[in-house]
């Protein structure tokens, strides 16, 4: 019970779930804030901390490793913050930029002896073994550093200010991350962080996405599919094929695992032949894995608006004999992108009944003739990136020790594009077999050379044309 305790008192004096002792008690329940004071100062009984423990991880949604990993992040900021700042020259206006760039990058070199020697080594180690800690950590400095204070400031606002600081610091050190800087702008349109805790679990994300390039497989391992093949169309149950009526496919994203993913969802309607379908909406779709009997079935749904992204929380079923996935909004919260509360999927293989044979031959002859255009045009849609490849063909990658050379045809001839190996890290990693296309990014209007299996993208401009 002695680490419980210490660990609450760590989690109150570092203000990461409230402001004041009397903020953090009313969102306990509790009346007034002398438990909250008792507790720090060392004097209430097992029994009362086990119950602040308890009502601490409903009020923010924690676990026992979470709450430990959290202490854990505050004791390391204590524990290295001086020897981080004693590196620095803090009259340099971007010592606290620097401080970041090596912090991210393990850029040692230019440390003490004593510092290379003695604490770069467990700096590396613990982003190794304890990635959550480590970057929660490196928030942390940040925020010192500057001596931000975010409950004076405004929680959403100084989140805001935080976020787009680091991903600008990050983007410059990490360009060809064009995933990482989308993730960014994903994170800053979803409801604000309430609190320090709920900021840097954003921050963690950001600095995992742009410095770990294994992270996006990682982070799916959270994710579940269902087996319902690469691509799979669904309908209301009783509702048969006529102008009009809505049918979706829902097209698997793996990563190349087979249990853990996510879904492009593609909202069609039937138009006035059996092969015009409208394209509705495209929905990314997140089906949280439920790990224990109190975990929710929850649904991340998330749609292009314009420049904008928005969000849609429900919980979700599915009957695997019948086929069907349920939707429900969550307490308190709409069903804003008005998913149907049953959706079933059609056995384009062996349909059963009228109903379902007529969808069945349907969607499979459209499939056929125009499901690849239009599952493009809804991952334009959904990613702001339009691939180019119509009018700009990759038709040879050459790697060698000096330079990436990309043999592309448009204007009526092919041309040679050339950049040197050494200006990114993440060419060593790459090989002429992987997918690599041209692609117009919406953000600024301009041509990249795009990895999208790994996330990596490069401005055209940037080569030297031959």
């Amino acid at each position: 019970m002695d680490d419980k305790i210490e660990i609450l008192k760590c989690l109150i004096e570092n203000r990461a779930l409230a402001p004041s002792h009397a903020a953090l008690a009313k969102a306990l329940g509790y009346k007034g804030r002398m438990t909250i004071y008792r507790l720090v100062a060392g004097g209430v009984k097992d029994g009362t901390a086990s119950k602040m423990w308890n009502l601490v991880e409903q009020a923010f949604y924690l676990d026992d490793a979470g709450m430990y990993k959290l202490a854990r992040t505050f004791c390391a900021l204590k524990h290295f913050y001086g020897a981080l700042v004693g590196e620095m020259d803090t009259k340099h206006p971007e010592w606290v930029k620097n401080l970041m760039t090596f912090l991210s990058a393990d850029a040692y070199d230019y440390c003490s002896p004593k510092f290379r020697a003695e604490t770069a080594p467990v700096l590396i180690d613990m982003k190794a073994d304890e990635p959550d800690v480590y970057w929660g950590m490196v928030a942390l400095v940040y925020i010192h550093a500057l001596k931000i204070d975010i409950y004076g400031e405004g929680v959403e606002r100084a989140s805001r200010r935080i976020m787009t600081e680091l991903d600008s610091l990050l983007h410059g050190l990490y360009p060809e991350k064009a995933d990482a800087h989308e993730v960014v702008g994903n994170l800053l349109s979803l409801p604000p962080a309430g609190n320090l805790f709920g900021l840097l679990n954003h921050c963690i994300i950001l600095f995992r996405h742009y410095a770990e390039n294994s992270f996006k497989s990682e982070a799916t391992k959270e994710l579940c599919l269902f087996g319902f093949g690469k691509r799979s169309y669904w309908h209301k149950p009783g509702c048969g094929y006529a102008k009009g009526r809505d049918v979706w496919l829902l097209i698997e994203q793996s990563y190349g695992r087979k249990t853990n993913g996510f879904y492009l969802a593609l909202h069609l309607k039937a138009g006035s032949d059996r092969l015009t379908f409208s394209l509705e909406d495209v929905i990314h779709m997140n089906f949280f894995a439920v790990e224990s009997e109190d975990d929710p079935p929850i649904l991340q749904a998330c749609r292009r608006k314009g420049a904008e992204r928005e969000w849609c929380y429900l919980l979700y079923g599915y009957d695997h004999e019948a086929r069907e996935l349920y939707f429900e909004p969550l307490p308190n919260m709409d069903n804003a992108f008005e998913l149907p509360e049953t959706l079933r999927m059609i056995n384009l293989d062996s349909p059963q009944g009228m109903e379902e044979k007529v969808w069945a031959r349907i969607m499979k002859e459209w499939d056929e003739c125009q499901g690849r255009a239009v599952f493009q045009k809804a991952k334009d849609m959904l990613s702001g990136i339009t691939d180019m490849s119509g009018e700009y063909n990759i038709v040879d990658v050459s790697i060698s020790k000096t330079a990436l050379t990309l043999a592309i045809e448009h204007d009526g001839g092919t041309h040679e594009y050339r950049l040197p190996i050494d200006e990114y890290d993440f060419l060593a990693e790459i090989n002429p077999s992987q997918k690599v296309i041209i692609a117009r990014y919406e953000t600024d209007g301009l041509l990249y050379a795009s990895w999208p299996g790994l996330g990596y993208s490069i401005k055209l401009d940037e080569f030297a044309v031959g």
